[in-house]
C-alpha cells in the first residue's frame, strides 16, 4: 500500500478512512446534519488525496475497478466519492475494452466516440487523475518569490536538467517539500504525492511540460504545415498552441489538436519523452476543449438570445 497520507488514515490492505464505521447508538459518522457534512467532506478530502497518489503511482489513470482495489468502498460509493470531487479532478470516461498491445492512438479514441457500447463490445470505466497544480512561469525566469503556484525547475521535473545530480547548482528548487509548494499542494488537496507521483501529474496536466510547438505551424493561411517551412522535417509538434494551453475557441479548428499520430510519436520517441503521459494530455485536453466550447456556446446564447422564428 501506499504511504505518504498520515499514518491514523492507512492499516494495512486496502485505504479505510479512519472512524468510518458505525458511531454510538449504531449511527454512521457522515449522518445528517452540518457535523456530518462537514465529517464527509473532510472524508473525501482525504480520500481524493490518496486517489490521486494512487493514479499517479499506476501512470495518471486507471480503470475505476483496479481503482477500487485500493480503498474499502463499494464501486457505488467510490463513484459517488469521484464525481463529487468533479471532472476537475478526476475525469471519468466510459471506454470499450480493446484486445491485443496497448496502443496510443487506440487508447485517446477510446474516450471519443459517441458512447460507450457503440462498438458493441465490453466497457469499462476510466479515472484521470486532473489537477491545476502548474509549474511557475516567472519563477522559471528567476522573477517570482513567491505565488499560488509551484517554484520548481521545470527541466529537473521532465528529467533533463543538467544539475539533477547535483540539484545544489542549479538556481531553481528540486524541492518539492520546500514552504511554498507544500502550500501549493496543500491548498489544491495533493498532500502524499512523492516527487515521482507530482512529476506524472504534473505532466499530463500542465501545458509548461508539454514539449515545444512549433509557432511557425501556428502561424499563416496553410493549413497543412503554417508558415513552417522545415514541413515533415521539423523537430517541434505540430498542433494548435491554443490547444495545448486549454484555450481553443474554435470547433473544428484549422490547426490540429491531434497530439497522438504516427509523426508526433516517433518525435517523442526521439526526444525520449513519455508516450503514455501524452496521451493522458490529449484526453484531458479534449475534455478541457469541449468544456470551453460549451461554455462560450452558452455565453452567444446569453448574449444574443434564442433565435428568432421568421
Amino acid at each position: 500500500m501506499l504511504q505518504g497520507l498520515r499514518p491514523c488514515l492507512l492499516r494495512p490492505g486496502p485505504l479505510q478512512l479512519a472512524g468510518s464505521g458505525r458511531g454510538r447508538g449504531g449511527e454512521e459518522p457522515g449522518g445528517p446534519g452540518l457535523a456530518g457534512t462537514r465529517w464527509r467532506a473532510m472524508a473525501d478530502l482525504t480520500l481524493c488525496a490518496f486517489l490521486t497518489k494512487v493514479l499517479c503511482a499506476h501512470g495518471g489513470r486507471m480503470f475505476l475497478q483496479d481503482l477500487r482495489g485500493h480503498v474499502e468502498l463499494s464501486e457505488a460509493k467510490l463513484r459517488a466519492v469521484l464525481r463529487r470531487a468533479g471532472p476537475e479532478r478526476f475525469l471519468l470516461q466510459e471506454v470499450e475494452l480493446r484486445d491485443g498491445p496497448w496502443d496510443a492512438e487506440a487508447e485517446v479514441a477510446a474516450g471519443e466516440g459517441a458512447g460507450a457500447g457503440s462498438g458493441g463490445g465490453a466497457t469499462a470505466c476510466r479515472v484521470m487523475a486532473v489537477s491545476s497544480a502548474r509549474l511557475c512561469a516567472r519563477y522559471q525566469r528567476g522573477e517570482c518569490q513567491g505565488c499560488d503556484q509551484l517554484h520548481l525547475c521545470r527541466r529537473h521535473m521532465l528529467g533533463k536538467c543538467p544539475h539533477r545530480d547535483c540539484w545544489s547548482t542549479c538556481s531553481l528548487s528540486h524541492d518539492i517539500h520546500t514552504p511554498i509548494n507544500v502550500q501549493v499542494l496543500k491548498s489544491r488537496g495533493l498532500f502524499g504525492l512523492n516527487e515521482g507521483q507530482l512529476r506524472i501529474l504534473l505532466l499530463q496536466n500542465d501545458p509548461c511540460l508539454f514539449p515545444e510547438v512549433c509557432q511557425m505551424y501556428n502561424k499563416g493561411v496553410d493549413v497543412l504545415y503554417g508558415y513552417c517551412s522545415l514541413k515533415d522535417r521539423c523537430n517541434k509538434f505540430h498542433v494548435c498552441k491554443s490547444f495545448v494551453r486549454g484555450e481553443c475557441p474554435f470547433q473544428p479548428c484549422k490547426r490540429s489538436h491531434q497530439l497522438i499520430h504516427a509523426a508526433t510519436l516517433k518525435l517523442l520517441e526521439d526526444q525520449e519523452l513519455s508516450v503514455s503521459s501524452v496521451v493522458n494530455f490529449q484526453i484531458i485536453s479534449v475534455y478541457r476543449h469541449k468544456k470551453l466550447h460549451k461554455m462560450l456556446e452558452e455565453k452567444g446564447r446569453h448574449r444574443w438570445g434564442p433565435p428568432k422564428h421568421m
